[in-house]
């Protein structure tokens, strides 16, 4: 029977929701412990690992692995991927694309408002008997006319920017690649040739790119100097794209205004993290991707791509393998 490794920790529902997609014919294991010693040991007898969390598939790793004949990512995030060791190997990588776009996409847009809108601090208030209806009404702000500048352009940035573009936003974005005329004039989206010609007309910035070794601390002093006073920072993709220190002191000084993060630089947060004592900051536990409706659809398509495999059907894994 194929053993299918998940390489990280799930219990619960989490639990319960991928091993309800698993056919019969197959096992599914999960970490007893998240722990790199605890991946080395399991991984000994795994024909396939399902890659989540941010446990390292290194060396070590993959020299235990002696049977694993394929690698599947839940998403399409791949840090935690020695490509060079996985390649000297010649073992195949697939990601699911694109699976989790509208929940990420939704969660940025929910952000925003939080932060234009002030409503973790004001319902914080209301709850706490402070009713100043005029004077917190007009510490908010609305989204329409206001510039959003998205750095990124893929699946889950042209949701974005088409939400953002009903909301009557002003959309400017960077990315590697451009967008055809034709998508950029029905998104109503304005390219720009670098991050830096983002950054002054920015009354939000978003993120919705990888991280690379090129765009780590992409956000830092100098470039959030070059921004307008009161900018309000979101951030979906990757947290080592924001110099969380850099941000922190911009936040105090009133330079950015508020932050809505759902990743960070370490993760967990780390118990002393100054964010975490900022009422300009909201904080999510990097679930943008993660609703009912995208968890159990990612769960279900990437053992789809690993059950395809097994069988040889690789014209019908729908998904983009990884050129490593």
């Amino acid at each position: 029977m194929p053993k299918i490794l998940h390489t990280y920790r799930y219990t619960g529902k989490p639990w319960n929701i991928l091993k309800s997609v698993v056919p019969e014919g197959y096992e599914i294991k999960t970490l007893d412990e998240p722990t790199q010693e605890q991946l080395v040991k399991e991984a000994v007898d795994a024909d396939y690992f399902l890659v989540s969390g941010r446990l390292k598939i290194d060396e070590e790793v993959l020299s235990a692995a002696k049977k694993l004949r394929m690698i599947q990512r839940t998403g399409v995030g791949t840090e935690m991927l020695d490509k060079a060791a996985i390649k000297a190997r010649g073992v195949p990588v697939y990601v699911n694309a694109g699976i989790n776009a509208c929940s990420v996409a939704e969660h940025t847009i929910t952000l925003i408002l939080d932060c234009l809108k002030n409503i973790p601090l004001i319902s914080s208030n209301v709850k706490k008997g402070i009713w100043k209806k005029q004077e917190t009404g007009v510490s908010c702000n609305e989204l329409y006319g206001k510039t959003v500048a998205m750095v990124g352009m893929g699946n889950i940035g042209r949701i974005t920017a088409g939400i953002l573009h009903a909301f009557g936003a002003n959309v400017v974005y960077t990315d590697l690649f451009r967008q055809s005329e034709e998508v950029e004039n029905a998104l109503g989206i304005t390219y720009r040739a670098s991050f830096e010609e983002l950054l002054p007309d920015a009354d939000i910035l978003t993120f919705h790119c990888p991280l690379t070794d090129d765009n780590q601390k992409i956000l830092n002093a100098a470039a959030l100097e070059k921004m307008k006073d009161g900018v309000i920072v979101v951030n979906t993709a990757r947290g080592k794209l924001i110099d969380e220190n850099a941000l922190y002191k911009a936040l105090v000084s009133g330079k950015v205004r508020a932050a809505g993060l759902d990743v960070h630089y370490e993760e967990p947060m780390l118990a002393d993290d100054p964010l975490k004592t900022l009422d300009n900051v909201i904080l999510t536990p990097h679930i943008a991707g993660l609703s009912f409706e995208t968890f159990q659809s990612m769960m279900a398509g990437a053992i789809e791509n690993i059950v395809a495999f097994d069988k040889g059907e690789l014209e019908s894994i729908k998904n983009k393998i990884l050129e490593l």
